[in-house]
């Protein structure tokens, strides 16, 4: 394979471009075809580490055919991404118009979608692929009867969202925000409303704009019903993105109040402890810290929350894995009774 030699031999320029004389083959594996610039970096790297460095190669100069031959060589390990993008997205227009049931073969759809999350992770392509028209899958992908494709259409939603304020935009002016909110309230497939909610949090967290659009489409109500549903999983989740919400939106600690997110948190932290209660203290504190509201509430004595919160630190003493939940244990005591002994 053609490489480049380190040489103490000051007639030949430094970096020049060779090619080995000897026609014989090492056998070497090849690692995967790049798809860009930086992975055909990468497959030069690799193909020629493996190479022994004892071999005589007898390396001459490139000719301009042998150039031409490495130019077509390299062409046809690069892909067009873009092309790649484009036949994907038609394939799953035909979600749309084809009649899918439980039945359908839906393997070329799910490739499919695992086709674009091979590229979107880089942020241009992200937004490429909005350009190119792809966003117009995103409905009929989220409204198929099929939950594996409502499942994989939010993961994408997501790829591309994540730390993309372009893709963030195009989302909400497409009002696909709305259409996810639904499916974290209604959808009955867990994996579905786990990425749907995944999807939710990489558009609005962080985000101004992002945030309007969620109070607007009812999104803190929503998610307190996310709260109440019967699994934990959906429950951390919702507790980790609504603590982070507080903590970038001014208002949103007393709109959490107002709709009485607080008895909600404080009956699910008296239940038995689940890996949620972490972060389910975690939101509790996040609402209380420098909010006099919500602290008038917590301290209501039909609530005992210090004694929940004290039988709590009883549950956990002495282990090492609930230091942070003992942590977030003792700071909400103090804050409802500076006096407490702890």
């Amino acid at each position: 394979m053609p490489g480049i030699e380190k040489s103490d031999d000051k007639n030949k320029i430094a970096g020049a471009i060779e090619y080995p004389r000897s026609n014989i083959d090492h056998n070497v594996p090849q690692p995967a075809q790049p798809t860009n610039l930086q992975g055909l970096l990468r497959f030069a790297m690799e193909a020629t580490k493996a190479e022994d460095p004892t071999h005589d190669s007898h390396i001459g100069p490139m000719d301009e055919e042998r150039k031409r031959f490495l130019e077509q060589a390299l062409q046809s390990l690069t892909i067009n991404v873009i092309d790649v993008l484009k036949e994907q997205i038609e394939i799953l227009k035909d979600i749309e118009t084809e009649a899918i049931n439980d039945q359908t073969d839906i393997t070329r759809y799910l490739n499919a979608f695992e086709k674009i999350k091979e590229h979107i992770d880089h942020i241009d392509i992200a937004n490429d692929f909005h350009k190119i028209g792809g966003f117009v899958i995103f409905k009929p992908c989220l409204m198929c009867v099929r939950p594996e494709i409502r499942a994989e259409a939010c993961s994408v939603l997501a790829e591309l969202c994540q730390s993309n304020p372009y893709c963030q935009r195009m989302v909400l002016e497409t009002d696909l925000l709305a259409d996810l909110l639904a499916i974290l309230d209604t959808d009955e497939q867990l994996d579905v409303t786990v990425k749907a909610l995944y999807a939710i949090s990489c558009i609005v967290r962080h985000s101004a704009i992002g945030y309007q659009r969620f109070i607007q489409h009812q999104g803190l109500n929503i998610m307190l019903k996310t709260l109440q549903k019967d699994n934990d999983k959906l429950r951390t989740k919702a507790a980790f993105l609504l603590s982070s919400i507080c903590e970038s939106q001014s208002d949103a600690k007393n709109r959490l109040v107002f709709l009485n997110y607080l008895p909600v948190l404080i009956s699910l932290i008296s239940k038995e402890r689940k890996e949620s209660h972490e972060h389910l203290l975690s939101l509790l504190l996040v609402i209380v810290q420098d909010n006099s509201a919500a602290i008038l509430e917590c301290r209501n004595p039909k609530y005992q929350l210090e004694e929940v919160l004290l039988e709590y630190l009883k549950q956990i003493k002495g282990k090492p894995e609930s230091q942070e939940e003992e942590e977030y244990c003792k700071t909400l005591i103090l804050i409802l009774n500076p006096e407490a002994e702890i």
